[in-house]
């Protein structure tokens, strides 16, 4: 159960005196003129009336309170199981990224050939295709928690840390991915303008950004490893929504 807001307990109490007070007017109308007994049922119908208003607020109330944590829940679910899931132990992203450079390594310093430009090709596609993803997890996660807000549901005390360091690493190593791409793109074209050229194939293959490429990649492994811990901090109690997040009311 949730605990009552301080604005529900001022309202609470403001319509308690206003009862109070039209339940005094209405025997006080009904009755001072005569003391017909018309005068009490409909004196007291009045009343039952006033009564039955105030308890239609209050289911009111309770319905929209429940349907704002419905809807917020629902929200905090599709953030866990569609986009926190994927950034576990199990991401490839470090993996992809090193094979993708290791690949470029590789082909530095040999002559030019078909199969290996098929190979640099198909590394860089998987690295674009994982970040890709990536983008959109992060995307998506920004988006939902802001609309969670909207329905009152936050991170619980001891979550909010942990979900806050995790979108701020993987920020921080989506745009480090987007570097790494594009180093590799630059190697990528020089090698792939050599092929379609079909000339001087005999001619080493020369990357200019091995160098940055490393540094790069030891950044990403440490925005990974973060990452990863953070979502096991979050996840570490379980993965129920109503576990990680709470309503929080005004």
């Amino acid at each position: 159960m949730h605990k009552e807001s301080r604005t529900d307990r001022w309202l609470r109490t403001v319509f308690v005196l206003f009862l109070i007070v039209l339940v005094l007017l209405i025997v006080f109308n009904g009755t001072t003129k005569t003391s017909d007994v018309s005068n009490w049922i409909i004196a007291f119908a009045n009343i039952a009336m006033a009564a039955a208003a105030v308890g239609a607020w209050r289911a009111a109330r309770k319905f929209l309170s429940e349907f704002f944590a419905q809807e917020g829940y629902r929200l905090a679910i599709a953030l866990i199981n569609e986009n926190v899931i994927h950034l576990g132990i199990d991401n490839e992203f470090t993996l992809r990224s090193q094979n993708a450079i290791v690949v470029c390594r590789q082909l530095h310093g040999e002559a030019h050939t078909d199969s290996n430009h098929e190979r640099f090709r198909h590394a860089l596609n998987q690295l674009a295709t994982l970040h890709d993803h990536h983008r959109t997890w992060l995307r998506d996660i920004r988006s939902l928690s802001f609309r969670m807000e909207t329905y009152g549901i936050y991170a619980a005390e001891g979550k909010k840390a942990a979900l806050s360091e995790m979108v701020i690493a993987l920020d921080s190593m989506v745009m480090l991915g987007q570097h790494l791409l594009s180093l590799l793109r630059k190697d990528f074209g020089v090698y792939d303008r050599k092929i379609k050229a079909r000339a001087d194939f005999y001619i080493p293959f020369r990357s200019q950004h091995l160098a940055e490429m490393e540094e790069t990649l030891q950044r990403i492994n440490s925005d990974w490893n973060l990452m990863v811990s953070c979502r096991s901090k979050l996840l570490s109690e379980g993965k129920h929504a109503r576990i990680i997040f709470v309503v929080r009311e005004s």
